[in-house]
């Protein structure tokens, strides 16, 4: 016989349960924002939470994302036999929905191109916790796969900026750069060795400061093995510097102040300094006021696959909470799997969770406990058939309805449950209502009643 065991109800750090209140907040969210990605021709895609090992991190030996591995666990029949651990495959919960994206392509080569695709779904990160990160998150991301045409980068850029505005955001800002002005960069201050340690570096800029990125470039080793250390010369970093100390504003400035410090230094900035002028000229073209976009040279993405143009969306008025929409180009991603394929790439991902955080902030989310329009009451078995049979005929006028379930049977009881559940309106069929061939129409806000025929009441709710 098996032992009674008292465990106790905990979560994992980083992860939180979503009551309805929240999941219906959740559903709202992800409604309005599926429909703005297919308004532009985007279609679902679906993908597994586990991925190969080496699908994740690319075959890479360095690579060092805290993800979570996975381990198959067989319990043991009996005592005497210890659990084991299954070690069939290498696996891993997926950290984004990109990389996915990329094994798809790969594994589907007759996909038509470009291919536009939508997909919403939990990530993992292996991440410390702290307010609006989690390790378990949703995100919800767009793609264009297999075009390089600028246009596509522009169209990520409009997408994002009609997803907030659905959402009835009033305050944000897109904010951009280019991995290639970033490349051309550390191409200046002839340190490309050092490409991806630099720009995680620049990356940090927001949250340390201009000081304390120039700081941490400057930093020699404090030992043999100390490899973070960049050691940057002095030239160097003050050209960093002179870089990072361009303050985000009109674009035309931002850009022409580039091209005094990098245009004549490195050729791969120029195509950059080109990238980011075609995609002001294209949202000027779409009517997008530049006070929601801006070019910001701080924009660096953490994310060694971008190549091009890099987005970052920020609600103005909690910029704690960090992006809550980002993205970028990765040309070349399907290239761990299809060598020298090359296919293009360009898209963005909501930070789910932590926009909803947001939006709770700005009151444009109003949290309801159900979407019950009507709960029919029940109070014996000889009123049941009624009372079934009437919440049928109100599901089928397109009311969403509901017959109350619980053991106590009182009109008291069902009323509380119903002001509960914020439920709106209330069917009472009890045994006078019967008797006189009528029903009894609470409304829970007006705090009213109305004694309606069942044809009377269909009718009422049905225009509500």
């Amino acid at each position: 016989m098996l032992e009674n065991r008292v465990v106790k109800p905990e979560l994992v750090g980083g992860t939180r349960d979503m009551l309805p209140a929240d999941a219906f907040a959740r559903q709202f969210v992800f409604s309005t924002i599926q429909g703005v990605y297919e308004s532009f021709g985007f279609v679902p895609l679906d993908t597994p939470c586990m991925e190969k090992w080496g699908v994740l991190t690319g075959g890479d030996p360095h690579f060092n994302k805290s993800i979570f591995a996975v381990n198959v666990v067989r319990g043991a029949e009996d005592k005497s036999k210890p659990v084991s651990v299954l070690a069939e495959e290498d696996v891993a919960l997926r950290f984004d929905l990109t990389v996915s994206l990329a094994r798809v392509v790969a594994a589907y080569p007759d996909l038509p191109k470009p291919f536009k695709r939508y997909q919403y779904g939990k990530v993992f990160r292996g991440e410390q916790p702290q307010a609006g990160r989690f390790r378990e998150f949703f995100q919800f991301d767009f793609d264009i796969i297999g075009s390089q045409s600028i246009l596509a980068d522009i169209e990520v850029v409009q997408v994002m900026y009609e997803t907030m505005k659905a959402l009835g955001a009033p305050k944000f800002v897109v904010r951009f750069n280019t991995r290639k002005i970033l490349n051309g960069l550390v191409e200046a201050v002839g340190c490309t060795e050092r490409s991806k340690d630099i720009l995680r570096v620049i990356d940090k800029t927001d949250k340390i400061g201009v000081e304390a990125v120039t700081a941490e470039l400057r930093r020699r080793p404090d030992n043999l093995y100390d490899e973070s250390a960049i050691a940057m010369d002095e030239k160097g970093v003050e050209l960093v510097g002179m870089f990072l100390r361009i303050e985000p504003g009109k674009s035309n400035t931002v850009i022409e102040k580039v091209k005094k410090i990098l245009g004549e230094r490195s050729r791969i900035a120029q195509e950059g300094i080109k990238e980011l002028e075609e995609i002001c000229f294209g949202l000027s073209l779409l009517g997008i006021p530049e006070d929601f976009w801006r070019v910001d040279l701080s924009v660096a993405r953490g994310l060694d696959y971008y190549t091009g143009p890099v987005f970052e969306t920020y609600l103005t008025d909690f910029p704690e909470l960090g992006s809550v929409f980002s993205g970028g180009r990765f040309d070349g991603l399907t290239n761990r799997f299809m060598p020298n394929s090359n296919i293009a790439g360009v898209g963005a991902s909501v930070g789910v969770d932590r926009l909803i955080i947001g939006m709770q902030r700005l009151g444009l989310l109003k949290l309801k406990e159900s979407n019950t329009k009507v709960l029919v009451t029940i109070f014996g078995p000889e009123l049941r058939d009624i009372s079934l049979s009437f919440s049928n005929r109100l599901r089928q006028a397109g009311c969403r309805t509901e017959v109350y379930l619980g053991n106590d049977s009182t009109l008291r009881a069902q009323l509380t449950y119903a002001a509960k559940r914020e439920i709106p309106y209330v069917v009472v069929i009890g045994p006078n209502e019967t008797v006189s061939g009528k029903v009894q129409l609470k409304d829970m806000t007006t705090r009213t009643q109305r004694l309606l025929t069942q044809d009377e009441c269909v009718a009422i709710l049905s225009r509500n």
